[in-house]
């Protein structure tokens, strides 16, 4: 019986995942600098190829700098291996919120002829994007990844055990995990801890509602430019808190959103607005972004405000007095939760150099560094809670975040398409100002998403 010989396709891929392969152990250290690879003939049945398609492989690892070939010798791995640039597309966060710097610096030192540079993200072009090789988005901007259908331009990823499972699967789309979590965080209350003690009451807990809230934020607003609670309300990870503690969810109907008369995810939208416009405790300030609260929060103008842990770096140097309690809920105990991934791009030409940065920021040394420099919590569930003493003005309530996981929940539960979500906050504004009733809100949203149906 003749033997079938390989397709150009099937002996092309042969080849590279015997490239791949050698080249891996070239990098993790199997075949040291200097080392000789094992002989043509033993390669070829580890791989299962011809002699001569071996040495094209090897011709071509050649070519790239890794091996030297030594005539009547063997292959030789080289003593300097190819220099490789890895670009990684992030926005300026990742330097405050999980040390990058002093991350970068030790993974060159680890792997010296890789060297990584960050470029700036550009999300809304694609081509740009994943041009780089190295992708770090949040859990919203994966979330429209998928709904786009663009996924696949990462690259899939092994799953890792040792991470926080709920946070992993944040990044799951199809059956597959297209990145790994690096850090993530909960939405939580920061309270003044001079200014409840000032006014003799009890500091917050997870038992408050927003009525707690109100009425404890009344009594801590002095009347002279000090307010109880504030933070910047038009952030896409602060307001849907309101509407994923109903309970509920956007029910759709032949492609049409559910009118939400009678919803408690109505009743959810009544509460933020009758926050919003209580001046006996909430500021009317026109906030830009979520530093400005922070900044207000630091400066003693407002005695509580909702923020992350990664939102608690902004305080790493100072000497405020402040402690953190679970977000206060209306229906249910619930809050939203965060996360930043790092992804591959699936047109890197170095895919297994920026597989070992992925999984050097996973890593027990990385997510270490993390917890000791920075507020943000590590994904890595087995990393020790104890930190380094006198570092850093952290919160004594710090380590709450792993009693209350179950509390914490996506922009998905709210079964909203993501391009959606812009729109809803639109209409949402409109109603706090008090430029619509609840009747024109619920007009307008079941009349506006029509044209962004959900399929469940």
């Amino acid at each position: 019986m003749m033997r079938r010989r390989p397709t150009k396709e099937q002996f092309m891929s042969s080849l590279e995942e015997m490239i791949r392969a050698l080249r891996s152990e070239i990098i993790e250290g199997t075949y040291a600098p200097g080392d000789y690879l094992p002989p043509e003939r033993q390669l070829a049945a580890k791989f299962g190829m011809s002699n001569n398609s071996l040495r094209a492989g090897l011709e071509l690892l050649a070519d790239e700098g890794w091996i030297e070939k030594v005539p009547r010798v063997g292959n030789r791995v080289a003593m300097s291996r190819p220099r490789v640039k890895l670009k990684l597309a992030c926005t300026w966060t990742p330097f405050r919120n999980m040390a990058l710097s002093e991350q970068l610096e030790h993974f060159h030192r680890l792997y010296p002829w890789i060297t990584v540079e960050t470029a700036d993200i550009n999300y809304r072009d694609k081509t740009e994007l994943f041009s780089n090789d190295l992708i770090m988005l949040e859990n919203t901007q994966f979330y429209g990844l998928v709904e786009d259908g663009e996924a696949f331009m990462l690259e899939p990823l092994a799953a890792k055990p040792e991470l926080f499972p709920k946070i992993s699967d944040l990044f799951c789309a199809d059956g597959r995990l297209w990145m790994q979590p690096i850090i993530f965080s909960p939405i939580v209350l920061c309270y003044n801890k001079a200014h409840f003690r000032e006014r003799g009451m009890l500091e917050p807990d997870g038992s408050w509602t927003w009525d707690d809230l109100v009425r404890h934020a009344e009594l801590l607003s002095d009347g002279k430019g000090r307010y109880g609670f504030f933070f910047h309300v038009p952030a896409l990870n602060r307001w849907p808190v309101f509407l994923l503690q109903s309970g509920e969810r956007f029910e759709w109907e032949d492609g049409k959103l559910r009118s939400l008369y009678g919803t408690k995810m109505l009743e959810s939208m009544k509460v933020s607005k009758r926050i919003l416009h209580n001046r006996k405790a909430f500021p009317m300030h026109m906030s830009e972004d979520n530093d400005d609260s922070h900044r207000m929060f630091l400066e003693g103008k407002i005695s509580m405000t909702l923020t992350s842990y990664m939102g608690l770096n902004v305080w790493n140097d100072t000497d405020l007095e402040y402690d953190i309690s679970p977000a206060p809920y209306t229906e249910e105990l619930r809050t939203l939760l965060i996360s930043m991934g790092l992804g591959i791009s699936s047109r890197s030409r170095h895919k297994e150099e920026a597989q070992l940065f992925v999984d050097f920021l996973t890593s027990g040394e990385a997510q270490v560094r993390i917890r000791d420099r920075t507020m943000s919590i590590p994904s890595l569930g087995t990393v020790p809670g104890n930190t380094v003493p006198g570092k850093m003005n952290r919160p004594s309530r710090y380590m709450q975040y792993r009693e209350t996981m179950s509390s914490f929940r996506t922009l998905r539960d709210l079964n909203m398409p993501m391009k959606a979500m812009k729109e809803l906050e639109k209409q949402l504004k409109a109603y706090w100002a008090d430029m619509m009733d609840e009747e024109e809100l619920c007009s307008r949203l079941s009349s506006i998403m029509s044209g962004h149906p959900v399929h469940s």
